[in-house]
């Protein structure tokens, strides 16, 4: 069967995913497409702009899907893509360019710098230093406050900033207090020193650290989507939303069996708002709020190549919450790691007095790893380790 892309979908990206399952054969384009050992694929297509016209056969059954190219809002070379904002805008040549102080893993990330203006959108924080895609170097100072703290003014440039992403589990350093283009940054251990560099259109700042020697709380549970809101879909045809909820269902048995009272957003398949799952939150005074969701991505993206769980929070003062669960999933589980984002989301956001997270188990749309999220063993297993997890930062 074939899941995606639908026919007549219009995108902006140059290239688009073919996600389906077959039973022994799929050719796409003439083309033979390599089955996975549960028999789901994923080709990534290249487009041209206007109709495109897609040949697939599954099984010795032939149809064609239309898709339609049409150029983007700002007629870059590429779109926008989502969740991985680490390139700098090369303006003299128009293309999206990797800089070499980024992890590999990371490089095929596209940042919206969309235009020549320095505006800062993203930045990467590791357990050494942070990097800052910038078109140019901004006037900038960095003030030493004390051992465990320094003070970064970017200068007169425009903020919008969408990402901090911690590519590490209990990262050495965190971006605290941002007010403009001038926010603070925290370290778990003192600075000895510490050095800076502009290349590839990245502000790279290094530092060398001197080495030292939840019962009583109400959990909101958050079953993501829900009704209409279908949200990712698997090769085989399994819906986000279903998985969200039975997941759900599992953690909250697994927590009232510990003695921790919980109360579901949605039990059954009900369409919510974003705004109605904040007020249950708050309306019964929960003191950790937890969304569960299973991951997908943009045209353009190749589902293949990214696999992982991911943990997103908002407020500082859930990311130990979200850094104690990823260590939880990343010990007990044999799934990747996707990392630790701090991310613009309205649950999360709009819920300021409760430790709120938002975790993404999973790529449901990749060909493998979709068939582990479908099964109800690994979903038994990840209720219980998050139960657990939760029990033990309860604790704590």
């Amino acid at each position: 069967m074939l899941v995606y892309p639908p026919e007549g979908h219009e995108t902006d990206s140059k290239r688009i995913f073919v996600l389906g399952s077959a039973n022994s054969s799929c050719l796409i384009n003439d083309s033979n497409i390599r089955l996975e050992r549960n028999g789901n694929f994923c080709k990534l297509i290249q487009l041209k702009l206007g109709e495109n016209k897609i040949q697939i056969n599954i099984d010795g059954k032939s149809f064609t899907r239309t898709i339609y190219a049409i150029p983007n809002a700002n007629n870059n070379p590429n779109p926008i893509a989502y969740a991985r904002p680490y390139q700098a805008f090369n303006t003299a040549n128009s293309e999206y360019k990797n800089h070499k102080t980024i992890k590999p893993s990371t490089q095929g990330a596209i940042n919206k710098l969309a235009s020549s203006k320095n505006i800062l959108r993203s930045i990467l924080v590791s357990n050494s230093d942070i990097s800052i895609p910038l078109n140019s170097l901004p006037d900038y100072t960095l003030e030493k406050i004390n051992a465990y703290h320094y003070k970064l003014d970017l200068g007169i440039i425009e903020q919008d900033l969408d990402w901090i992403h911690y590519s590490d589990l209990n990262p050495e350093i965190k971006i605290e207090k941002i007010s403009d283009t001038i926010f603070d940054i925290k370290f778990q251990k003192p600075v000895i020193n510490h050095k800076i560099k502009f290349k590839n259109q990245v502000l790279n700042i290094s530092f060398t650290f001197k080495e030292v020697s939840l019962r009583n709380l109400l959990v909101c549970i958050d079953p993501g989507h829900g009704g209409s809101q279908f949200g990712a879909i698997s090769p085989k045809g399994i819906f986000e939303k279903d998985l969200n909820l039975s997941l759900a269902i599992k953690l909250a048995s697994e927590l009232n069996q510990r003695g921790i009272k919980t109360i579901l957003t949605r039990d059954n398949d009900a369409e919510l708002s974003l705004s109605e799952r904040i007020k249950i939150s708050k309306k019964n005074k929960c003191g950790l709020f937890i969304s569960l969701h299973h991951n997908a991505l943009p045209d353009a993206r190749d589902p293949n190549k990214e696999s992982g769980f991911s943990c997103h929070y908002f407020h500082e003062h859930s990311f130990d919450l979200a850094n104690f669960i990823s260590l939880k999933l990343k010990a007990s589980s044999k799934q990747d790691f996707a990392g630790i984002y701090k991310q613009n989301l309205h649950v999360l956001r709009e819920n300021p007095d409760t430790l709120s997270v938002l975790i993404e188990l999973g790529y449901l749309i990749h060909p493998l790893e979709s068939d582990l999220l479908c099964k109800k063993s690994f979903q038994t297993k990840t209720a219980r380790i998050l139960a657990k997890a939760l029990l033990e930062f309860g604790r704590s």
